[in-house]
C-alpha cells in the first residue's frame, strides 16, 4: 500500500510521528513517502544545510521526503504563527498535489489543523482518503496558549475543524477524552479510534549497569524531565518540596529541561531556600534512558484544567517504558492510564499537601514493591503502548480506510449507473405522473424540501407533490392528513412519489440505499449515536424501509439505520433493493395510525415520556 505522511514537521525536527513511524510502516511492506516543510521548529529558524525553496526532494534513511516552502516562524506572535501554518498548508496543497505520486491513503498529523486544507485538496484531486491523527484539540489549545482570542476568528477556526473532521475518512486520537470531545462536536464515534502514543524506545535503551544517578545514594530522587511551562503548573511541586523538608527529609526533587517557566521557578526555589530541589540542564535524548533509570521515581504534573484532563503528556509513555514508579499529579486520562498499569501513586494537581503525602507514601513503600510498580509499568507499555502495538493499529486503520474507498467508489458507480438507467426507462411514467399531478394538484409538480444529507450537509430533496396547500382561517397549513388527496395516497402507497429522488442520486446528494433523509429540525434533537446515521448518504430506500418502514417507532428506525451504517456493502444494497420491490408490491408500512406518515420526532427523552402523542 502507498502511504503518504502529510505533516508540517519531520526529522531532523523534534517530532513525534516522524522518521521512526515512517520506517516502521516501510518495514511492514508499505511504500511510504513524506510531504513536509523545511525544518525550522521549535526556534523558527531554518536548520543548517537547508534554505527555503519552492520544493526539494531528499532521502532520509530510505524514506522519500518532499519538502515544500513555508514561512519559518515559531515565536509568540499569533500573526507570524498563523502565517507559518497557512503558508505550509497552501504550499502542500498546490505544490505537493502536483509532485507526489498518487497514494492509497494519506496520514495527516494534526497540529496544526491547517494541514487539513492540504489533506482535503490532495485527497480530492488524487482521489485518496485521509486519516487525521488529532494530537492537539483545536481551537481549545489555541485559546489556552493565547495565540488567538478573537471570537469571530475562533468561530471560523472551529468550523474549519469540523469541516476537516467531516472530510477525513477516519480519525485517530491520543486519549479517550479526545474521542469524547470529538463526538460532542458531532463526529461519529465509529469514525474515531484511540491509539495511544509511544515513546522514543531506541533512545531510552541502556545497559542495566549504566544508570546515571543524579542524587546522593542516601537521597530519594524524584525526577521531572521535560518542558517547564504554564501547563505544568510546577509551583505546587515546589511548595510540596517545602513541606517534604520536614516530613520526608530524604526526598530530593530534580527538574531537568527547559521552558518559559524554568527561570521563574529557579528564582522561586532560591527565595524559598529549598535545599531539596535541584534544576539540571536539558540532556540529549540518547542520554535519557540512563538518567530515567537512575531516578527513584518519575514525576508528571499538569494543571487542573479541563483541557489537560483529556491530555496524556508524552513523558507518561517514556516513564512507563523506563520501568520506574510514577508520581502522577494530574486528573483524567493520564491518571487513568498509569492506574491501569499499576505503576503509579496518583495525587491532586495544585495541592502541595496531597503531593507531599504521596511522596511520603512512595518513600515509605518497600524497595520490592517499588520495583514491582516499575515492572508493571514496563509490562503495560510493551503490551498496550509500544511502537509495534501502535503501528499495528495504524496499519489496520489505513487498510480499512483504503478498502472503504474502493467500496464507496463501487457504490457510487452503481448508484450513477442504476439511477441514470432508471430515469431513462421510467421517463414515460415520470411524464404521465407529472401531467396527472399538474391536473389534479396544480403547480408546482415537484415537492422540494431541504433535508440533511451526508455528514448532515443540507440538500434539496425532490419528490412528486402529494398534498394540497389547504389552509385554515388564519392562513396556516392544515395537518398533513387533511391535505393528503386520494392521488397523493396512491403515489405514496406505490412509492411513485419517490421517483424524482433519482435526480438527487445522480447529483451525489443521495444513494439508492441508505437511511431515509429526515427533517432538518430533527438534527438538534439527535443523540451523538443517532447522528451517526449521517455517516453515509441518505437513500431512496433503506434497511429500516424494508423492515417495517413507517410502522416502526423511532427507536426501532434509528437502530436499523445505524446497523446499516455499520454493515453496509454492495451485496447488502442489492438485497435491500430486491426486498424493496416486494415491500412496494405489498404496500406495507406506509403510515402509522392517525398520521400521514410518522409522528414528529421530538427527541429521545420526550419520546420515552410519550409526549409526542
Amino acid at each position: 500500500m502507498k502511504i503518504l505522511i502529510l505533516t508540517q514537521w519531520f526529522d531532523p525536527e523534534p517530532t513525534f510521528k516522524g522518521l521512526l513511524f515512517a520506517q516502521e510502516l516501510a518495514a511492514r511492506g508499505h511504500e511510504v513517502a513524506v510531504l513536509t516543510g523545511f525544518p525550522n521548529y521549535p526556534d523558527g529558524k531554518v536548520y543548517p544545510g537547508y534554505r527555503i525553496r519552492p520544493w526539494v526532494r531528499e532521502q532520509i534513511d530510505g524514506i522519500s521526503v518532499l519538502r515544500v516552502a513555508l514561512c519559518p516562524s515559531h515565536n509568540k506572535s499569533g500573526f507570524r504563527r498563523a502565517l507559518n501554518y497557512i503558508s505550509f498548508a497552501l504550499s502542500a496543497a498546490v505544490i505537493g498535489t502536483t509532485l507526489i505520486r498518487k497514494p492509497d491513503v494519506i496520514y495527516v498529523y494534526h497540529p496544526p489543523i491547517t494541514v487539513g486544507l492540504a489533506a482535503v485538496v490532495i485527497g480530492f484531486l488524487r482521489r485518496a482518503p485521509f486519516v487525521c491523527d488529532v494530537q492537539d484539540l483545536w481551537p481549545d489549545t489555541v485559546v489556552a496558549s493565547g495565540m488567538l482570542s478573537n471570537p469571530a476568528a475562533l468561530a471560523l477556526l472551529g468550523k474549519f475543524c469540523k469541516f476537516a473532521y467531516r472530510r477525513a475518512r477516519h480519525i485517530t486520537v491520543l486519549s479517550p477524552g479526545f474521542k469524547e470531545q470529538l463526538v460532542r462536536r458531532e463526529v461519529s464515534p465509529d469514525k474515531v479510534d484511540v491509539i495511544y502514543n509511544w515513546c522514543a524506545e531506541t533512545a531510552l535503551k541502556h545497559d542495566s549497569e549504566s544508570a546515571t544517578r543524579l542524587s546522593a545514594a542516601d537521597r530519594f530522587s524524584i525526577l521531572f524531565a521535560g518542558t517547564m511551562g504554564l501547563a505544568q503548573g510546577l509551583d505546587s511541586v515546589l511548595r510540596a518540596a517545602q513541606i517534604c523538608r520536614s516530613t520526608v527529609p530524604t526526598a530530593e526533587f530534580l527538574f531537568m529541561g527547559g521552558g518559559v517557566e524554568r527561570r521563574r521557578l529557579e528564582g522561586m526555589a532560591t527565595e524559598m531556600r529549598l535545599d531539596n530541589v535541584k534544576f539540571l540542564p536539558r540532556q540529549p535524548m540518547h542520554a535519557m534512558g540512563r538518567i530515567l533509570a537512575g531516578a527513584d521515581a518519575l514525576l508528571v504534573h499538569l494543571k487542573d484544567d479541563p483541557l489537560f484532563r483529556i491530555t496524556i503528556p508524552s513523558k507518561t509513555q517514556a516513564y512507563l517504558a523506563a520501568g520506574k514508579p510514577i508520581l502522577m499529579v494530574a486528573r483524567g486520562d493520564a491518571a487513568d492510564l498509569v492506574q491501569r498499569a499499576g505503576s503509579s501513586i496518583v495525587c491532586e494537581p495544585g495541592n502541595p499537601q496531597s503531593i507531599a503525602e504521596a511522596v511520603k507514601a512512595l518513600v515509605d513503600t518497600s524497595d520490592e514493591r517499588r520495583a514491582e510498580m516499575g515492572r508493571a509499568g514496563r509490562t503495560f507499555y510493551d503490551r498496550e503502548l509500544s511502537v509495534s502495538v501502535g503501528v499495528e493499529k495504524f496499519d489496520r486503520v489505513f487498510k480499512t480506510a483504503a478498502a472503504k474507498t474502493d467500496a464507496r467508489l463501487a457504490k457510487r458507480f452503481f448508484d450513477l449507473v442504476a439511477a441514470a438507467t432508471g430515469l431513462v426507462l421510467l421517463t414515460p411514467v415520470l411524464l404521465i405522473v407529472a401531467a396527472v399531478v399538474k391536473t389534479f394538484l396544480g403547480s408546482p409538480i415537484l415537492f422540494r424540501q431541504s433535508r440533511p444529507g451526508w455528514h448532515g450537509k443540507p440538500f434539496t430533496c425532490l419528490k412528486f407533490r402529494t398534498m394540497t396547500d389547504a389552509r385554515d382561517a388564519d392562513g396556516r397549513l392544515l395537518p398533513d392528513a387533511e391535505r393528503m388527496t386520494g392521488l397523493g395516497r396512491f403515489l405514496r402507497r406505490s412509492s411513485i412519489d419517490e421517483l424524482p429522488e433519482l435526480i438527487n442520486v445522480i447529483r451525489g446528494q443521495m444513494s439508492l440505499v441508505g437511511p431515509r433523509p429526515l427533517l432538518s429540525q430533527y438534527l438538534e434533537r439527535y443523540t451523538p449515536e443517532q447522528m451517526r446515521r449521517h455517516a453515509v448518504r441518505p437513500g431512496i430506500t433503506g434497511w429500516a424501509q424494508v423492515n417495517g418502514r413507517n410502522s416502526l417507532d423511532w427507536g426501532q428506525k434509528f437502530a436499523l439505520d445505524l446497523w446499516y451504517v455499520d454493515n453496509w456493502s454492495i451485496w447488502l444494497d442489492l438485497r435491500i433493493l430486491a426486498m424493496t420491490v416486494w415491500q412496494v408490491l405489498r404496500c406495507a408500512g406506509i403510515a402509522q395510525r392517525g398520521h400521514a406518515t410518522m409522528p414528529e420526532f421530538i427527541g429521545d427523552a420526550v419520546q420515552r415520556n410519550g409526549e409526542n402523542g
